[in-house]
């Protein structure tokens, strides 16, 4: 068999199965050994195909296992990120979530450490997370970052980026502190103007005490005096329970009947454990809901699964931990000052109807 023959059976086989052994291929075609393994040199020389040990294969069967492994083998961070946050079971697990999903799309390692609320912890996990060799930190701080405390220092002199998640900055204290937050006062509006625009005027606020509430408090006041019902707020601070005792009911029960003295006629409570145990107790004394009171939650952590689905304004948590890696990384590639605005990203709640405000 000439050449020339020889090279188009090669390559039809090659066409038709992909691969070829050198041994079975010469006796079907009844050359030797040597003179099939010339010819494969020579197609290969031309780019027909792509010799491997005992034979050979075709060019697309040669890329698709470049790609397999290219996909199968481990790829090396091109940086890790630390990430601080107060808890892992309440309102951060989603947070914790989307910058780890993003962590996972952009090739970055995401060391996670919470810190129960603890100021003296979340230091610590700060210290070690830098001295470890991070390349840079997202932090969520126990509450805001005040003047004189270590952390506040200590996130001041960094020397790798620094995002504070979830929480105000103060520009005067921390002037080149990245940041990015939930706009919980713009939330508060949502639902306050949602519950006005199904008839309601005198509409309350509760809220135990919690970082979230300033913004709360914020937005509730900027928005029932801009419809013209300042006089008709009532703000309800609701006690935190100490560890081991359960006053919750009692708690919310006073400030049921606080609502009803006052004529109160729709409410936003921070948190859905409390919404949920709100409405449940409207229920035991003959209150309707919507009909007769109006409830919006806030957090949305699982609202929907109450007596009453609730309405509630969700935070938009998943997306603060996508967007604050993605600004970290950000900044990890791009360290220099020199000409660099700070980001203070605020991203804004949303509104989820549910039966708790329905009136149709």
């Amino acid at each position: 068999m000439v050449a020339a023959a020889r090279h188009d059976a090669i390559l039809r086989e090659l066409e038709l199965r992909g691969s070829l052994r050198v041994a079975g291929l010469s006796e079907r075609l009844r050359v030797s050994d040597m003179t099939l393994r010339r010819d494969l040199i020579e197609l290969e020389s031309r780019g027909l195909l792509v010799r491997v040990h005992g034979g050979a294969v075709s060019l697309a069967v040669s890329a698709q296992q470049s790609r397999s492994a290219a996909d199968a083998a481990p790829r090396r961070p091109i940086a890790t990120i630390g990430m601080i946050a107060p808890s892992a079971t309440y309102y951060f697990p989603q947070v914790i979530r989307g910058a780890s999903e993003a962590a996972r799309e952009l090739n970055c390692r995401l060391v996670l450490g919470t810190t129960n609320y603890s100021e003296r912890e979340e230091l610590r996990q700060a210290e070690r997370l830098i001295a470890g060799g991070i390349d840079g930190l997202m932090i969520t701080p126990h509450a805001g970052l005040a003047e004189g405390e270590p952390l506040l220092r200590l996130l001041k002199e960094s020397p790798v980026p620094v995002v504070v998640m979830e929480r105000d900055v103060d520009e005067r204290l921390a002037s080149r502190v990245e940041s990015v937050r939930s706009d919980h006062a713009y939330g508060a509006e949502l639902a306050v103007e949602h519950l006005h625009e199904r008839g309601h005027r005198r509409i309350a606020l509760a809220a135990r005490e919690a970082p979230t509430v300033r913004g709360l408090r914020d937005g509730y006041e900027r928005s029932m005096a801009r419809l013209g019902l300042a006089d008709d707020m009532l703000y309800r601070e609701l006690p935190t329970p100490a560890v081991g005792a359960d006053p919750t009911t009692d708690v919310l029960e006073e400030f049921l009947s606080e609502c009803l003295r006052a004529d109160i006629t729709a409410a936003l409570m921070l948190g859905d454990v409390d919404s949920m145990a709100f409405a449940d107790l409207a229920a035991e004394r003959g209150i309707r809901i919507p009909e007769d009171f109006a409830l919006v939650a806030y957090d949305d952590e699982f609202s929907a699964f109450a007596a009453v689905p609730l309405t509630a304004v969700a935070p938009p948590k998943h997306d603060l931990g996508r967007i604050a890696l993605k600004l970290c990384l950000d900044r990890i590639r791009n360290p220099s000052d020199a000409g660099r605005a700070v980001t203070r990203t605020s991203l804004l709640p949303t509104l989820i109807e549910r039966e708790s405000t329905r009136t149709s």
